[in-house]
């Protein structure tokens, strides 16, 4: 049980990529006080457990209930990680970071398109529905469900300190990181998009 649980963590950790997340997790918050900031990590940290945890328990059920094939999803995915990735380019806080609609209820970017789909994103969602399908036995999906719950302690941890380090960023340097941050997202979402798009495709030409 305890290798199981070891390649569950692995697994997990793989495919959400705390580390690579965190310097999005800057850009995001590039506008946010030190408070915030840890408020921001912790949304993020618990709305992503939320998601893998509903991935492990009912997953595929969802997927094959709106009859949604994972290559669609991933394209999906890749999509909204694109259209983060443009208005990052324009190296102002935007929609994606900042709403300042008035009278409305306003969306959080940190739970999309940061907790979804760029952390527990289609490669983390599927990670975890096949795990669950290897697993033998509510004992092994448990097992998984922990493996999760550890992947989140070392997101939260990363995120928190991503904010901490945000402190020695000049505002210049902020929006010079956010640029890049941009570009970066915008080729990990044409990436998703294109994979899923190509998966989608070449099973219907055989």
């Amino acid at each position: 049980m305890l290798l199981y649980f070891v390649q569950a963590f692995a697994a997990a950790f793989a495919s959400t990529d705390p580390v690579g997340a965190a310097p999005v997790f800057l850009g995001l918050t590039a506008h946010m006080d030190a408070r915030q900031k840890r408020h921001a990590a912790i949304r993020a940290s618990i709305s992503s457990f939320l998601i893998l945890a509903v991935a492990v328990v009912a997953g595929r059920f969802i997927l094959g209930l709106f009859g949604i094939s994972l290559p669609a999803f991933q394209a999906a995915g890749g999509l909204v990680i694109v259209l983060m990735g443009l208005e990052m380019l324009r190296g102002t806080p935007t929609r994606v970071q900042h709403d300042d609609s008035e009278g409305e209820e306003k969306e959080d970017p940190i739970i999309v398109p940061f907790s979804m789909p760029l952390i527990a994103g289609p490669g983390a969602i599927t990670t975890m529905i096949t795990l669950t399908a290897r697993a033998e036995g509510w004992a092994a999906q448990f097992i998984v469900l922990c493996a999760v719950a550890a992947e989140t302690c070392v997101l939260l941890f990363i995120l928190l300190s991503a904010a901490w380090l945000s402190s020695h960023f000049s505002r210049s340097g902020l929006r010079v990181l956010l640029r890049f941050l941009g570009l970066i997202l915008l080729a990990i979402g044409a990436q998703l998009l294109l994979s899923g798009v190509q998966q989608f495709v070449v099973p219907a030409k055989g």
